[in-house]
């Protein structure tokens, strides 16, 4: 008879839920377990689950279902339990986590916070009140994961890539493990990794609860355009790893960062190669000839490649298919971080 294989990191993010709820999903199957990515919390309405699978509603009986009349709905005293466990019963000591929109749990999960925002004289947001929903977002680690683009990209030596993907094609896995690879690899490489939003190396207490390498050194909580200049200046890395680079600031810290000899693997959000080419945080990234290669994950595979694209391929259709449109800019020039 063979054993049925227990999802631990499923199972580690229930830790903040007690009760009924937290019964109900114990009790899904191992497989559909594994195969979920977020447990939706919202008052009044029903647990929704999202995975590989699409979206369902929790069951109120077992299992999951499809008809919102036969599914569990969370009410106001289990979201007012779940917040209390979820900020360890103090408020006050993660207000600043919670003004940001999540908490990081042990075991790395991330849980989004959306409720009625309170705010100061000057419009700035000094707390949230009046919880509505929570996003109990499940981190994994995929060992291996990763395997095809090293073996294609990193076998000789390091170099700057993107990794792009639409939501829940296991990004940050594929980045995680990368990130292992090479810190820990035959020539150990010294990596920097920016973790603003605590997803990649889930620090707790100054330890790592999720394995990116021997040789790996992490900024947690980080900017990431702070975060980058101070990791060039400081830490010496010949590579720096983030995660959801979206800002213009993110992206001019990578320029100058590449300027200064350090290489840099980075995630976007792309959903397919007509977005490659469409989104505008992309285009800027590809136009500071700072990448070697863009690597599109596939949809609904967590970790899978889709394909492998030269960068400079990429720009000259980029740039052919903006001067048909009369909107092509030149961006770049050769700043260099000085420590």
């Amino acid at each position: 008879m063979t054993k049925e294989i227990k999802d631990k990191d499923f199972t580690s993010a229930l830790s903040i839920i007690r009760g009924e709820l937290k019964n109900n999903l114990t009790a899904l199957p191992e497989e559909l377990k594994m195969q979920t990515a977020e447990i939706r919390l919202r008052t009044g309405k029903p647990v929704v689950l999202f995975g590989t699978y699409g979206s369902a509603f929790l069951s109120a009986g077992q299992g999951i279902t499809k008809e919102r009349e036969k599914s569990f709905v969370c009410y106001s005293r289990d979201m007012n339990d779940i917040f209390s466990r979820l900020c360890s019963f103090s408020v006050h000591t993660h207000l600043q986590s919670i003004v940001n929109g999540f908490i990081t749990i042990q075991g790395g999960h991330r849980v989004g916070i959306c409720g009625t925002a309170v705010t100061d004289s000057g419009n700035g947001i000094t707390s949230v009140r009046d919880i509505s929903s929570l996003n109990i977002r499940i981190a994994r680690e995929k060992r291996g994961c990763s395997d095809v683009i090293y073996n294609t990209l990193f076998h000789s030596g390091l170099q700057s890539i993107i990794i792009a993907g639409s939501p829940m094609t296991g990004k940050t896995t594929v980045l995680r493990d990368l990130v292992r690879r090479i810190s820990d690899g035959e020539i150990s490489r010294k990596v920097c990794v920016i973790d603003e939003r605590q997803e990649i190396a889930a620090m707790n207490a100054g330890f790592c609860q999720r394995d990116v390498g021997l040789n790996t050194d992490v900024f947690d909580l980080y900017p990431k355009d702070k975060a980058v200049i101070n990791a060039v200046k400081t830490m010496s890395p010949e590579l720096i790893a983030m995660d959801e680079l979206c800002s213009d600031s993110e992206i001019e810290a990578v320029r100058l960062g590449v300027n200064s000899g350090v290489k840099f693997i980075v995630t976007v959000h792309a959903a397919d190669y007509s977005e490659i080419l469409s989104r505008e945080q992309i285009k800027k990234l590809l136009r500071t000839y700072s990448f070697e290669k863009l690597v599109l994950l596939k949809k609904d595979s967590l970790g899978q490649v889709e394909g492998i694209y030269d960068t400079k391929e990429l720009l000259d259709e980029i740039i052919g298919r903006d001067i048909g449109l009369g909107k092509y800019d030149i961006y770049g020039s050769d700043d260099v971080i000085t420590a």
